[in-house]
């Protein structure tokens, strides 16, 4: 079959797609564990389904994934039941395994052996997904429908594009990425054909995008539903969601400009396996923020979510202080190490507040009680221009205890030890590798797609 691609890209589908060897043993380690469910569910008593989802089911695997998706499709139960003994019927049938137990809308199993990996999900068997049905529901229907649409050139493409999403740092839907899921990038493929034309008209997306294949959504309810979303893509198994709902607007900007940027000069460090990143020589502090805990013990989604979420706040609070900054990041080793960097223009707080207040035109009331609040804090009021402005002295004056205290009370038990430091730069940085490294990648760097122009 010809798929009329560039030397480029038949270079790079070459180091990104699976080869027989690979493929021949994911196959032979799903075949085994699902013939060990086979036999365990019927010793049970249970009429099941089991089918392989996802992108080894789908052919649009990544070499780097030594994974397989499989479902169990559990006929004559009800949700409760699979909450309830779903992950201990898993458990019992895959004992001989070396097992992992994750969470997502409910606890699954993940088998893990020499390298291999495979996730055992249970759910209800469902000849249609319910409308208010477990979001695991859809999968199978997902997998059938892709397999449906895609021949063997679009599932290259669909590679192509998960390397280029994840070689931009947005693939990914949750909620630490904010990205394009692997079945957004399999619809992205079904819609414009191929992965060179989705660039193409990636790059010219403006404000809402709205991408309808089967043409059986409702527009004017998904955006209602989707407020927040400038990327809508309705799901052809569920024409109510939107399938692009964890893309943020800066991961659709990331999108968009490097979609641009590959177009007018493509090279292979768009792609994720030749990506890197170019040091820069900015001469910015560092404000590093280090967080040690029994991380292992809680899923790892959780760990992420809650280091953006304590990102977020101490950005405002950070910035309220007048200290303005430049980039922020944060990682976990998922383990026992968090960290937040936020690259800042001074690492010194301001001693006084600055405060804009009315026009001397607005209503009496509010002149006075602006001056009035000033008075009381032991501050001053002065007019420029046209308007009232105050000035009051700094409640706060260490950073450092300030952050400490802040993240003690943010309800992050299991976090046992918290460490602040600011750094001149990264010069003088002083963390053990690991942590440099991603300072060094992720604040102090620039990614090779964006210089490369």
């Amino acid at each position: 079959m010809n798929c009329n691609r560039s030397e480029l890209e038949a270079y790079v589908l070459d180091k990104i797609k699976p080869n027989k060897f690979q493929r021949n043993i994911l196959e032979k380690f799903s075949n085994i564990i699902k013939q060990r469910l086979y036999s365990c569910m019927e010793k049970n008593g249970l009429e099941v389904e089991i089918e392989e989802v996802g992108s080894f089911a789908k052919n649009t695997l990544l070499n780097d994934k030594w994974e397989s998706d499989i479902f169990v499709l559990i006929k004559n139960k009800d949700d409760d039941w699979i909450n309830n003994k779903g992950k201990d019927l898993l458990l019992s049938c895959l004992g001989d395994f070396p097992t992992i137990i994750k969470y997502s809308q409910h606890p699954y199993v993940t088998v893990s052996y020499m390298g291999l990996e495979a996730d055992v999900v249970p759910t209800v068997f469902v000849e249609k997904p319910r409308k208010k049905g477990m979001g695991v529901e859809r999968t199978p229907f997902h997998t059938r429908y892709i397999n449906s649409k895609l021949n063997e050139c679009q599932k290259d493409d669909v590679r192509l594009l998960k390397s280029f999403l994840k070689g931009i740092s947005i693939y990914g839907a949750e909620s630490h990425v904010e990205g394009f899921s692997g079945y957004l990038s399999e619809l992205l493929i079904a819609y414009y054909k191929s992965f060179h034309n989705t660039l193409i008209n990636a790059s010219k997306w403006r404000e809402l995008v709205y991408i309808d294949i089967e043409e059986n959504g409702d527009k004017d309810y998904l955006v209602k539903k989707y407020p927040m979303s400038r990327l809508i893509v309705v799901d052809p198994i569920d024409p109510y969601r939107n399938v692009a709902a964890a893309v943020s607007i800066k991961s659709l900007s990331t999108f968009i400009l490097a979609s641009k940027l590959y177009l007018e000069n493509p090279n292979a460090a768009f792609f994720h396996r030749f990506s890197y990143n170019i040091k820069s020589n900015i001469n910015a502090p560092l404000l590093l923020i280090l967080l040690y805990g029994d991380y292992f013990n809680y899923p790892p989604t959780d760990v992420w979510g809650k280091l953006k979420k304590i990102s977020e706040n101490l950005e405002k609070f950070v910035e309220n202080f007048g200290i303005r900054i430049l980039k922020v990041s944060y990682y976990t080793n998922e383990t026992n190490l968090g960290a937040i960097g936020f690259l800042i223009d001074n690492p010194t707080i301001p001693k006084i507040d600055f405060l804009e207040g009315p026009s001397v035109y607005d209503d009496v009331n509010s002149i006075k009680s602006f001056i009035k609040k000033r008075i009381s804090e032991g501050g001053i009021s002065f007019i420029k221009y046209n308007k009232l402005y105050g000035g009051r002295d700094k409640k706060i004056r260490d950073l450092i205890d300030y952050i400490k205290n802040t993240i003690s009370e943010s309800g992050v038990n299991y976090t046992k030890k918290i460490e602040v430091d600011i750094f001149e730069n990264y010069e003088k940085i002083r963390v053990n590798g690991d942590i440099k490294e991603w300072v060094k990648n992720s604040l102090y760097s620039t990614p090779a797609w964006m210089v490369n122009i």
